[in-house]
C-alpha cells in the first residue's frame, strides 16, 4: 500500500478545509464542517477468480475464502444551512484475512485482501429530533489500491490494481453529544466488480475478482 499518498491527500483536505473555514465568504450562517475519524467491521464474501501466468500457481479458477476484517479512516463532512443535505469526502483503509485454493489444489493458507479507498458521498437527513437523526446516503468510490496477498511455505504472491471506480450506499444515525461532538453509526455497502489484479514482480494476473464489502461502522464527529 502506498500510504504516503493517503497522507498527502489527507493533508490537502485539511489545508483546503482550513482555508475555507477562515474565509468569511465561504460559509453561510449555520453551515459547518466536521471531522470524523471512524472504524468498523468489514464483511467481504468469498471470491472466485481466474489466475493466469502466476508464479507457482496453476492456471484456472481459484477460490478465496475471506474472513471478517476491519476498516478505519477519516472523513470531512459539510452540513448545509437550512437543508437536509450533507456532503462528505474521505479516505479509508480496509483489511480482511484470506485463504486461497488454486485450480491445481494448492492451498495458500494465509493471506490478505485489502484496499486503500477515497470516496465522495451525499447524505440526506430523513428525520431529526433533539439529539437523534437518521439519514441515507450514497456516493462514488475510487480504489487508490486494492491488493490480494497469498502465502505458503514457498513465499508470498501479491496481486494488485489501482484506479478502479465504484459506488456505495449507506444508512445510519447520528447522536448529538454536545454542540461540538456527535456519534455517527452506519451500515454501508460498496460495490466494485470484475477487477483484474496484476502480479507484483511477475507476469501473472487474477482476473474477474469482485470487491463488495459490507461495513458496520462507528465514528465520532467534531464540528468546527
Amino acid at each position: 500500500m502506498k500510504y504516503w499518498q493517503s497522507i498527502r491527500f489527507l493533508a490537502a483536505l485539511a489545508f483546503s478545509g482550513t482555508v475555507m473555514l477562515l474565509s468569511p465568504l465561504a460559509i453561510a450562517a449555520g453551515d459547518h464542517w466536521s471531522l470524523v475519524p471512524h472504524f468498523g467491521l468489514s464483511v467481504l464474501g468469498d471470491q472466485s477468480a481466474d489466475v493466469v501466468g502466476a508464479d507457482g500457481i496453476d492456471d484456472g479458477k481459484s477460490s478465496i475464502a475471506v474472513d471478517q476484517g476491519f476498516t478505519a479512516g477519516l472523513s470531512v463532512r459539510y452540513d448545509y444551512a437550512d437543508s437536509p443535505w450533507i456532503s462528505e469526502f474521505g479516505w479509508e483503509y480496509r483489511s480482511n484475512d484470506s485463504r486461497a485454493t488454486t485450480a491445481g489444489g494448492l492451498l495458500l493458507p494465509s493471506g490478505n485482501y485489502a484496499s486503500n479507498t477515497f470516496y465522495i458521498n451525499g447524505r440526506y437527513v430523513l428525520s431529526s429530533g433533539s439529539r437523534l437523526s437518521t439519514w441515507v446516503g450514497g456516493g462514488v468510490t475510487w480504489l487508490q489500491e486494492v491488493d490480494l496477498d497469498s502465502e505458503d511455505a514457498a513465499g508470498e504472491r501479491s496481486f494488485s490494481d489501482s484506479g478502479s471506480v465504484g459506488y456505495q450506499a449507506m444508512v445510519g444515525v447520528d447522536y448529538e453529544l454536545s454542540s461540538r461532538f456527535y456519534l455517527t453509526g452506519e451500515f454501508r455497502y460498496s460495490n466494485q466488480t470484475g477487477l483484474d489484479l496484476s502480479e507484483e514482480g511477475g507476469d501473472g494476473s487474477v482476473n474477474g475478482i469482485d470487491y463488495q464489502p459490507v461495513t458496520l461502522g462507528l465514528g465520532v464527529g467534531y464540528r468546527f
